[in-house]
């Protein structure tokens, strides 16, 4: 059948119109062998005869000329491609896309399940396009031992109707992340004393049963007592006397407890796991496993208690029944310090981060009502707890005397899981600069044990200053989503410190990487990556470190490059000094991308993907010593004259003080990312003891070895 598309080509499909090509398809793919292996020559007419190949024909002045073909195997339900090629002279014109789009169609039409390809990790514009077209990688296999190669198998879901769900795999969230569950579907249990502290303020943990009611009244939660609070009030009231304790239960939803029976096999279970030594159990303990059986039974979210023993059984519950058990201060906001921060904006507007309190309450809701959001919204969601609160951070960008920018955010069931809503006024010419500035201080004030932390933001829909600036920063949108959603890692990944993140990554966000570190052969290599979803999928190394930003997994055998920086740039560039600067950060601090600039003949250690670890010369006081790290994006040559004010910005150089890095008026201008101030300096003496250079040396840019990485990193992390 000959049918027409677009752009004046001819699609054909079978045997009796396809003959005449075959002579073409044979000599297109001979000519490109590297792409797609050998195939003798009656291979192409047994594909024809069983109507396997597509013919691209191009109508043209001159009649029709053969402009690509498509070569496929199909065992229903699933089809494998063999071949798909376009002419140069039509590939711009979306040659290659009608073959795959009718493809599709077809197959979509016969009801078949998914498509495969083969395809050569080192073939870079080739993955380009299957990426577009949707075929994400299932599996890695090396390839014939001619070439060495590594073969990606490539498959696409087709939307047609099947018995089971498409497994969801897409660049939209490659890491099969879950929008957090809404509050009102986390129903925890109380213990009798979570709810006596409540009550009794002047018991020692009041603070943190309150803290507890916010994150219910935040819809981070909700609570439910058990009925043997209601007869245990009732046993102990006074006649005739109103007990404010039996008044206030009365708003809480109750749950009726679970009989204790010695005997039944899942109290029985829960008693090796929380009370394994002792021989006989209190009432008391008997309480606490009826509860955790209760919210068992009754798929509650867990239970909520201050019991040492219950609370240091919860991982084991959490592992073999699903249910958590927490004290009253899981939701308690991690202390923050509250300096303010002041950056460089634009137009010479200096930004002020700080911390919000009850006196900006009306600078805060006028600047939320100028975005939209209504005053039911902003009691509810924004601040349904108003500035004095237990569970949420509050702070914002000012320039000058206005509020330009407004982030708050709280923990969820762990430090681990954050849900945060951000503004911008819109309006303002510094709305991007602030938005960068609250999402930058949002990841990295993410506390220690909370690294590989689960954030999702909630946007109001009109902010594309907010959107583009979170995308940048590796967040993603997820269907059925409010906002946007990320996974920050920040960690460095090395061979000592693979196994403990890659525990922490798995157990706080569910995302599981494989069980030994990776060996490196390329930043667009393929790594296996189960995701929250449970299911498999292949990410590329280079887009995994941007979803997991800030991260550098650094890899066995990943090239690395030690480069000098003069302190008086370092500093601000690097932002590693411990000193606080009396003066705004530079601009460049607000970017996540920064712009490093050198002689031109260092380009060729630059490869995109490169580790770059920064060595403070000593010249100005500097201290002789690696300070940072990070990963190289790109890197190129401009000349002087060609570096424009976007390039200095991502900088903390300018036109006058770009001579000071070299005479050359052709500079290597490097982009890097995901920067880590070293947590322990490596200094010149243990440098030259790894064979690193002498301080002359290192006063140049130089590769490094793998051996020598290796030490650097064990140096960096040896009590990590």
């Amino acid at each position: 059948m000959t049918t027409k598309t677009s752009n004046s080509f001819l699609l054909l499909d079978r045997f009796d119109d396809t003959k005449r090509y075959l002579d073409n398809v044979r000599r297109a793919a001979d000519a490109h062998r590297k792409a797609f292996g050998f195939l003798p020559g009656k291979v192409y007419d047994e594909f024809a005869r069983k109507d396997c190949l597509y013919v691209l024909v191009a109508e043209t002045s001159e009649g029709l000329v053969y402009a690509g073909h498509l070569i496929f195997s199909q065992s229903y339900p699933t089809a494998k491609i063999i071949q798909i090629f376009t002419n140069d002279d039509f590939r711009r014109d979306g040659g290659a896309t009608i073959l795959l789009d009718r493809f599709k169609s077809e197959l979509t039409d016969a009801g078949f399940t998914s498509i495969y390809a083969g395809v050569a990790e080192d073939l870079v514009a080739s993955n380009a396009f299957w990426e577009r077209q949707q075929f994400y990688v299932q599996r890695v296999r090396k390839g014939g031992e001619t070439r060495k190669r590594i073969i990606l198998h490539r498959c696409h879901e087709l939307d047609s109707p099947q018995l089971f769900p498409r497994s969801g795999i897409s660049n939209n969230n490659p890491l099969g992340l879950q929008s957090l569950p809404s509050g009102s579907d986390l129903l925890f249990l109380m213990d009798l004393n979570v709810v006596f502290d409540l009550t009794g303020p002047r018991r020692t943990r009041h603070e943190k049963a309150v803290s507890l009611f916010q994150a219910e009244r935040s819809n981070l939660c909700r609570l439910a007592i058990s009925d043997e609070l209601r007869a245990e009030l009732k046993e102990t009231a006074t006649p005739g006397k109103i007990d404010p304790m039996e008044g206030f239960i009365d708003i809480l939803p109750e749950v009726p407890l679970r009989k204790y029976d010695d005997v039944e096999p899942l109290l029985a279970e829960l008693r090796s796991l929380v009370f394994p030594e002792k021989q006989e159990l209190s009432r008391n303990d008997k309480s606490d496993l009826r509860h955790i059986a209760t919210a068992i039974q009754h798929d509650l979210a867990g239970l909520i208690t201050n019991d040492e023993a219950v609370l240091s059984a919860s991982r084991l519950i959490k592992d073999k029944y699903g249910v958590e058990l927490i004290s009253p201060d899981a939701f308690l906001a991690t202390k923050i310090d509250a300096q303010a921060l002041e950056f460089e904006g634009q137009e010479d507007i200096d930004l002020r981060l700080h911390h919000l309190n009850s006196e900006h309450a009306e600078a805060i809701h006028a600047l939320l009502k100028g975005q939209g959001i209504h005053t039911s919204q902003i009691t509810t969601a924004w601040l349904p707890t108003g500035l004095n609160t237990l569970i949420t951070a509050h702070f914002g960008v000012w320039a000058e005397r206005t509020l330009v920018g407004y982030i708050t955010w709280s923990n969820t069931l762990a430090t681990a899981t954050v849900v945060a809503r951000m503004v911008v006024d819109k309006e303002h010419i510094a709305a991007a600069d602030a938005a960068r500035i609250m999402l930058s201080f949002l990841i990295e004030r993410l506390p220690k044990d909370a690294s590989a932390a689960l954030i999702e933001l909630e946007l109001p829909v009109s902010l594309p200053a907010v959107r583009e600036a979170a995308i940048k920063l590796g967040f993603k949108g997820i269907p059925g989503g409010k906002g946007l959603i990320k996974v920050a890692l920040g960690e460095v990944l090395s061979k000592q410190t693979w196994a403990v993140h890659r525990e922490r990554l798995e157990h706080n966000v569910s995302v599981r990487l494989p069980d030994q570190i990776p060996h490196f052969h390329g930043p667009d290599q393929q790594i296996s990556v189960v995701g929250s979803d449970g299911d498999r999928r292949f990410i590329q190394l280079d887009d995994l470190e941007s979803m997991l930003s800030p991260a550098l997994l650094c890899l066995p055998g990943r090239p690395a490059v030690i480069t000098p920086i003069r302190r008086s740039y370092a500093e601000p560039l690097l932002g590693h000094s411990e000193q606080i600067s009396l003066l705004p950060s530079p601009r460049a601090t607000l970017f996540r991308d920064r712009h490093y600039l050198c002689a031109p003949i260092n380009l060729r250690h630059f490869k995109r993907g490169t580790l770059i670890f920064f060595y403070e010369s000593t010249r100005n006081g500097g201290r002789a010593s690696l300070v940072a790290m990070a990963r190289v994006r790109q890197a190129y040559l401009k000349h002087c004259t060609d570096l424009r004010r976007a390039d200095f910005e991502h900088s903390v150089l300018n036109d006058k003080t770009i001579k000071a890095v070299g005479t050359s008026e052709l500079k290597t201008l490097v982009v890097f990312d995901n920067l880590f101030v070293l947590p322990r300096t490596i200094p010149l003496k243990t440098l030259i003891r790894l064979g690193c250079g002498s301080a002359t040396k290192l006063l140049t840019t130089n590769p490094i070895s793998e051996v020598q990485t290796e030490s650097i990193l064990q140096e960096i992390f040896s009590n990590d």
